[in-house]
């Protein structure tokens, strides 16, 4: 026994190298990691991850419809101060609109058009305030059984008011999360039309305030033309 153990070699020493982790091991752990945040990040999203999305888009998009509408009242405090000045010069340039010579007429049709521009973008403004989403929806049918991935149109107010109380209530019971991203998706798209449309009628109201000071500050140097001939 002695003898065996004499002869058997000695055990290597116990280094500091042999108590850290297999370093391969950990790196292909990582791997494995970063493999799997790949698979997730190229491949659909989850329901709740796409759920959120869909909330802060929608949100961003109501927050244009807003901005939109405190522009186009902007606009319109703009109009009514140009609409005031105008006024007052007509009732200073009174003898002017009646005068039958060039600055007569000049004041005249400068007068004409401000007057066409102004109910012209008084319309774009009305346009750009309007509200839209709800014309069509009435006649379509509502669904009445849960259908996957579908939209059960229970989150828009003129869709909801159409329902039972009751039956309201038992659709959201038995709702899918697929069916509230699917409605979400839908409202989204319908928002966006919305301030497309909305800022065009923005864009001319803004071109409309541009034309009518061009126009004004056009009937002011005629008055003053006018006046001092």
């Amino acid at each position: 026994m002695d003898a065996n153990r004499a002869s058997r070699p000695p055990d290597p020493p116990v280094t500091v190298l042999d108590l850290v982790p297999d370093l391969d091991t950990k790196e292909q752990r990582r791997r494995e990691r970063e493999l799997r945040r790949m698979e997730e990040a190229s491949g659909p999203m989850e329901p709740e991850l796409r759920y959120r999305v869909l909330m802060a888009v929608l949100k961003m998009e109501t927050d244009f419809l807003d901005l939109a509408d405190k522009k186009a009242r902007f606009a319109l405090m703009i109009m009514s101060v140009l609409n005031a000045l105008a006024l007052v010069l007509v009732v200073r340039g009174q003898a002017l609109l009646a005068a039958p010579g060039t600055f007569g007429h000049a004041i005249r049709f400068i007068a004409g058009c401000y007057f066409a521009a102004m109910v012209f973008y008084i319309w774009q403004a009305i346009e750009a305030l309007r509200p839209r989403g709800g014309r069509g929806r009435m006649a379509e049918e509502l669904p009445e059984e849960i259908s996957a991935a579908d939209s059960m149109r229970v989150l828009f107010h003129a869709d909801i008011a159409r329902r039972e109380r009751e039956q309201y209530r038992a659709l959201w019971a038995l709702l899918r999360l697929d069916n509230v991203t699917t409605e979400l998706s839908d409202q989204l798209h319908m928002v966006s039309r919305i301030n497309v449309l909305k800022y065009r009628a923005l864009g001319r109201l803004y071109q409309g305030v541009g034309v009518m000071t061009i126009l004004l500050t056009l009937g002011l140097l005629t008055v003053i033309a006018g006046r001092g001939l």
